[in-house]
């Protein structure tokens, strides 16, 4: 019975040694496998160096792209190309629609292929209560910038201001109306009662204040040349749209429906016309704030 249990005890230890060595040789055999792969996807060592070099180059050149591809825009399902204007992911991606009216505007006034296109920074309407019973809306507005203007006149200054700062620096709206930079703002009539006399009158007497409160020696003359180019004849009803443009030569040119009907050369006049839009006790100052942060991403800020 000893002599039995002898040889099953010898026999379970020769089996053990086998498995042992067995699993041994697997484990030999997948290091071998695993360091011959390695040695296939590492390069020769003389060209390392160089490889690694362009390895590198290669990595932030690509990082270099993605961060200028996230910043470049996204409009209508296609990135603008170096040649358009550069506008930030904070312009309007689409043609956005004026809430209380429901006009829509466009994201640019010309061909987006146009180095020189303005785009659209900010909306809003004009609004006034009747009898303290009815509120009339009376149009609706859209304020255009061209980005390269913008860059070129403000990046030096205000490229380094965080969106929230400058929102709130009174140099900023300041200089917007100082550079004699090309604005245009666009009026669509929502009131079909809106008479082009009553756009007159408050243009007149909107644009009288903030000239005498700018520059009490200004030639007032060059606003009574901006109110006689709206004449009785011109119809407005609803739809009509009214561009006013300023040029960096300090003119202020009004077009009614695309049709130019008067332009005054007078720097004071260009920037009391656009005083009511981005300065002090604006038309609307929800829209002065987005206009503002819109013209913070246009030089390069978010």
């Amino acid at each position: 019975m000893r002599e039995e249990q002898a040889v099953q005890l010898i026999l379970a230890r020769l089996a053990s040694a086998t498995i042992g060595r067995l699993l041994n040789e697997q484990q030999r055999a997948c290091n071998l496998l695993t360091l011959a792969g390695a040695v296939a996807i590492v390069p020769p060592l003389e060209n390392i160096s160089s490889m690694m070099l362009a390895e590198s180059i290669t990595s932030r050149n690509i990082d270099s792209d993605i961060r200028r591809l996230v910043d470049q825009p996204y409009v209508e399902g296609k990135c603008l190309s170096c040649a358009c204007p550069s506008v930030p992911s904070t312009i309007f991606q689409e043609d956005p629609i004026e809430p209380k009216t429901g006009i829509k505007f466009p994201t640019f006034l010309e061909d987006d292929s146009s180095p020189s296109a303005a785009v659209l920074v900010g909306i809003g309407f004009k609004g006034m209560r009747v009898m303290r019973v009815k509120n009339l809306n009376l149009y609706a507005f859209g304020l255009y910038m061209q980005p390269t203007s913008i860059r070129e006149k403000l990046g030096p200054k205000y490229a380094s201001f965080p969106t929230d700062k400058l929102m709130e620096n009174p140099d900023f709206y300041s200089d917007l109306l100082r550079e004699n930079l090309d604005i245009r703002v666009r009026l669509v009539v929502n009131y079909n009662g809106l008479s082009v006399g009553a756009v007159r009158d408050v243009f007149e007497k909107s644009l009288g204040l903030r000239l005498q409160k700018m520059n009490p020696n200004t030639d007032f003359h060059c606003l009574k040349t901006f109110g006689s180019h709206f004449t009785e004849d011109i119809a407005i009803p609803s739809g009509t749209k009214i561009d006013f443009c300023q040029t960096s030569d300090g003119k202020l040119i009004t077009e009614i429906d695309g049709k130019q009907i008067g332009a005054v050369r007078s720097k004071d006049l260009c920037k009391a016309f656009f005083d009511m839009y981005i300065g002090d006790s604006p038309v609307s100052l929800e829209a002065k704030k987005v206009v503002a942060q819109n013209v913070a991403g246009l030089i390069g800020r978010r």
